[in-house]
């Protein structure tokens, strides 16, 4: 078992090492192609994820397998390609034309990344029952949250927003710092499903006609040290509204790109086929 997660592994050190060394030698050599715009496209039957720079539409994907859900900031786009039924995200680096795939096991969406090359998605892994945060910093991958359907993340800056669903249905806020490497509850309600931060403030219910901004920043925040929120008021609205949580981070071993894991089937409740996260 430790000489396969070795095979695993290794290579996964080595495209990242290559990644970080070759990066800042191309920068200063090379033209990096900065996207006008990324999306995905049907050739010959499969959706494939391409860039368009300077008037040249380039693919990076290719093959019998279905590609989607591209996103980019500057020189990096990360999307998901359905292997074996499952979604997995992959990381590919325009600089030096690098591809990492981040995950092999379960069924991973939604994949977000920053101007560091971080990256951040929703993924079902087994042993779990329900939608994760995950949080992949350049070197390694890890769980951030456990326990309650988490979904929605995205980077800003030096923090992660995501939404959490507790077993009464009651959707929260979370933002989680990277920097502290902790969790902090914002605000309660169904808005609370999809948080984003926007030079440092904070908006709920992002995409919908209720979008409204937080009276707070997400500075604020972290200025305090109050207890988690719960479904039951406090009495008090700024502790209503703010409070503190214990972060769930989880360290998860990466796999690499090389050889042929043996695909994970789907958790119990879950069809091979894609499932959509949860409502």
């Amino acid at each position: 078992m430790k000489k396969i997660i070795k095979g695993w592994l290794m290579p996964l050190f080595i495209a990242v090492a290559i990644f970080f060394i070759v990066r800042p030698a191309l920068a200063q050599t090379v033209d990096i192609p900065i996207p006008d715009i990324v999306g995905a496209e049907s050739v010959s039957g499969y959706t494939q994820i391409y860039y368009e720079s300077k008037g040249n539409r380039n693919f990076i994907t290719q093959g019998n397998i279905n590609s989607r859900m591209p996103f980019w900031v500057g020189e990096y786009i990360v999307y998901v390609s359905d292997i074996d039924g499952l979604g997995q995200v992959f990381f590919y680096n325009l600089a030096s034309e690098t591809r990492i795939q981040l995950t092999f096991i379960g069924n991973n969406l939604n994949p977000k990344v920053d101007d560091k090359g971080r990256v951040t998605w929703e993924g079902w892994q087994q042993p779990d029952t329900t939608w994760q945060i995950y949080y992949f910093d350049g070197k390694s991958v890890r769980k951030l949250t456990s326990g309650d359907l988490s979904l929605n993340p995205d980077l800003s800056g030096e923090y992660i927003s995501y939404g959490r669903r507790g077993v009464n249905g009651t959707w929260r806020a979370v933002i989680y710092s990277i920097k502290d490497d902790k969790s902090i509850d914002v605000t309660l309600g169904e808005n609370s499903r999809n948080p984003k931060i926007r030079n440092g403030d904070i908006y709920l219910g992002v995409d919908s006609m209720n979008e409204e901004k937080f009276p707070l920043s997400v500075s604020d925040l972290f200025l305090l040290n109050l207890t988690p929120l719960t479904a039951t008021s406090s009495g008090n609205p700024i502790l209503d509204e703010l409070s503190a949580t214990v972060s769930g981070v989880v360290e998860v071993p990466l796999s690499s790109e090389s050889g042929s894991p043996t695909p994970q089937s789907a958790p119990s409740g879950q069809s091979e086929a894609s499932p959509t996260p949860g409502t």
